[in-house]
């Protein structure tokens, strides 16, 4: 089968590119703000290729550009990244053709997403004052790629919108440039963000080639814990950034070098994360009760710097659910196969490094199985003929079929 990425237009405030696979059509588009209309990388289709990346590999397509690839991200994908998701995933080789291009746009923009999260504050304030001034940020990003909402549609785009405002209004009072990409990728891909994010979001960078020329992408996760993950692309960033990067545009996986909770420690040092630490994943302002939220406070919590944020939390709701949130904290970090788990670790070690006493009555709840360790053995336990049923009732969402 084959998946053809016809020449991309720029249409308005968009780059455009009819998708054709299966005997469909789609328009997959990256939209921008009228100012960095003239930024836009018609000339290659590797922000095409790059975002459709997992939905390529998930259905084994073949793939005919109707134009150029960078001759640098065709060689990287060629020999390394495809062969090994191919590999990892049980599927047959990926023919990609198309023309090769060997022209460095030379974008002199330095660019870094920004949700005010843990991961991008690091980023963004590391990135702020290098002794050599070229790798100093200088445009900030946020993109409707998926986080907002991974399937796309209405409600995304909405709450990329509401959050698009806090953004906005950070960057507008802390003087930094704010470059916006909306997009329609998400109802095409239809795969766990997760799973995904880093070519999403890349995919919105390589559009605006002629703006970057550097883009630090933001790690979740350390060097330590870098391996090939089906849950998880941000496990193998450091092959990502690389095999991604072409001619004009370098990528560097920033963070990687610490962990989450040094991370947390250093941001914590800095008055402007005050005020704007937002790290929810349900809404728009920090909600204090989902996984992110909750694990951001006994962050702050853990190494004594939890007062300092009683403008973006709750912290009376904390206190007061705070053995709640400790029992949740430690039944997960036992689970040996998420990626949280690596988190919750930290913040007990530091519980404990500083002192901070668990009650007994805490651990011993820990370990009384609630709904979501019954719906674990339940799944565990069914015939796999039933849980193929279940599957087909729900929304595809992962690399294999």
């Amino acid at each position: 089968m084959n998946l053809v990425i016809n020449k991309a237009k720029v249409i308005d405030n968009r780059l455009v590119s009819c998708i054709e696979y299966d005997n469909k059509k789609y328009d997959l588009y990256f939209e921008v703000e009228k100012e960095y209309v003239k930024y836009f990388c018609y000339e290659t289709l590797d922000a095409f290729l790059v975002t459709l990346i997992p939905f390529i590999v998930k259905h084994n397509f073949d793939v005919k550009v109707d134009g150029k690839i960078s001759s640098k991200l065709y060689y990287q994908l060629t020999n390394y990244l495809l062969p090994l998701l191919c590999d990892k995933f049980n599927k047959k080789k990926i023919n990609i053709e198309c023309e090769i291009s060997e022209e460095n746009f030379n974008g002199k923009g330095v660019g870094a997403s920004i949700s005010c999260g843990v991961d991008s504050f690091y980023t963004l304030l590391k990135h702020t004052n290098q002794i050599d001034s070229k790798y100093n940020i200088t445009h900030l990003t946020f993109f409707n790629a998926g986080s907002h909402g991974e399937f796309g549609g209405d409600k995304a785009r909405n709450l990329f919108n509401e959050r698009l405002k806090f953004v906005r209004a950070f960057c507008e009072q802390n003087n930094y440039k704010l470059v916006t990409v909306d997009s329609n990728m998400n109802e095409l891909i239809m795969m766990n963000h997760k799973k995904t994010h880093s070519f999403r979001t890349l995919g919105c960078v390589l559009a605006l080639q002629k703006l970057f020329g550097k883009y630090y992408f933001a790690s979740g996760y350390h060097y330590d814990d870098m391996k090939l993950d089906e849950d998880s692309c941000g496990h193998y960033d450091t092959l990502n950034v690389q095999c991604l990067s072409n001619e004009t545009l370098t990528i560097y996986s920033s963070g990687l070098e610490v962990t989450r909770l040094d991370k947390v420690k250093y941001i914590s040092d800095f008055d402007i994360t005050y005020n704007w630490l937002n790290v929810c994943v349900t809404t728009g302002p920090n909600c204090g009760k989902c996984i992110k939220c909750s694990r951001t406070i006994a962050e702050l919590d853990s190494i004594g710097k939890i007062e300092k944020y009683k403008n973006v939390f709750d912290l009376s709701d904390y206190y007061k659910n705070r053995n709640r949130i400790m029992i949740d904290i430690l039944k997960e970090s036992r689970e040996k196969n998420t990626c949280d788990a690596i988190y919750l670790k930290e913040i007990l070690e530091e519980f404990k490094k500083n002192k901070l006493k668990i009650s007994i009555f805490v651990y011993i709840l820990s370990y009384i199985p609630n709904i979501n360790d019954v719906k674990k053995v339940i799944k565990k336990v069914l015939p796999k003929t039933i849980i193929k049923t279940i599957k087909k009732n729900k929304i595809d969402d992962g690399w294999t079929d």
